[in-house]
């Protein structure tokens, strides 16, 4: 079961790449149609044994047969990344369905938010609306409309407040520097990402995702801070974008929560 589910998240991992790559808007600002996987430069859509990645860069070496531009180095990784990530919530799951599907559908939901996130620094309104109304009434029908309202206000309220103090930040930077900044800290989406993660928490969890969220992006700014030193490339001004940290801090107080809060009892 477990080798039929890493299939199932390959082909989960198709459906994620075909729409990171016609979601955000092109070069002009134009939203692109939805197609079937396709070359991104002739546009030419790829036959069907071809869809998966990873059998193209073996028949192929991620090639297109019409005009041999190569496939994106994302595609192959995305899909493995969804298969082993299909197989392992089955082991957390431990076979039972109902706990495993809602997991799917906010993994799935979260790694399409990432993915955009780290390539064009947006988060889109065409996937945060959807998914707030899914993730809402999945998460209300399994721990209660209340917690997952309150989870989803709470999140987006804290968020918001941090978003609203970087803004004051960045005018007041702008000013002592002479021009304004081109990045901040958080932005807009960052806001609606959170209201995601407080959905698919609940109160009071949405305030522990926050903490790992907020430690795990420091720790990795951190690293990416001593990383810009040792090549002297140290930019103050350098953003990092949070939508990922977002989302593991989700992903670890759902799937953990429950034995983080045991463990810390425990410790009490």
């Amino acid at each position: 079961m477990v080798i039929l589910v890493f299939v199932v998240g390959l082909a989960l991992g198709v459906a994620l790449n075909a729409l990171a790559d016609d979601l955000p808007p092109d070069e002009l600002g134009q939203r692109r149609a939805l197609r079937l996987p396709h070359c991104r430069y002739c546009e030419t859509i790829y036959p069907p044994h071809q869809w998966l990645a990873l059998s193209h860069w073996v028949l192929r070496q991620g090639r297109c047969g019409h005009c041999g531009g190569p496939r994106r180095g994302r595609h192959p990784v995305l899909e493995l990344f969804a298969g082993l990530c299909l197989a392992g919530l089955w082991v957390w799951a431990k076979g039972q369905w109902a706990a495993f599907l809602p997991a799917v559908v906010l993994t799935f939901i979260f790694t399409l938010v990432t993915v955009v996130d780290i390539e064009h620094r947006l988060v889109l309104w065409r996937v945060v609306l959807p998914a707030a109304v899914g993730i809402g009434l999945m998460q209300a029908a399994l721990q209660g409309g209340w917690k997952t309202l309150g989870g989803g206000l709470a999140g987006y309220g804290l968020v918001l407040g941090l978003f609203l103090l970087g803004q004051l930040f960045s005018v007041g930077l702008a000013r002592l520097r002479g021009r304004p900044l081109d990045e901040v800290a958080f932005g807009s989406g960052d806001v609606n990402v959170a209201a995601l993660v407080g959905l698919a928490v609940g109160w009071p969890g949405v305030l522990l995702a926050l903490l790992v969220t907020i430690f795990s992006g420091g720790l990795f700014s951190l690293a990416f801070l001593v990383a810009q030193l040792l090549r002297r490339r140290y930019n103050p001004y350098t953003a990092i974008p949070y939508g990922p940290f977002l989302a593991f801090g989700a992903a670890v107080i759902y799937l953990y929560g429950h034995d983080l809060a045991a463990w810390y009892m425990a410790q009490r």
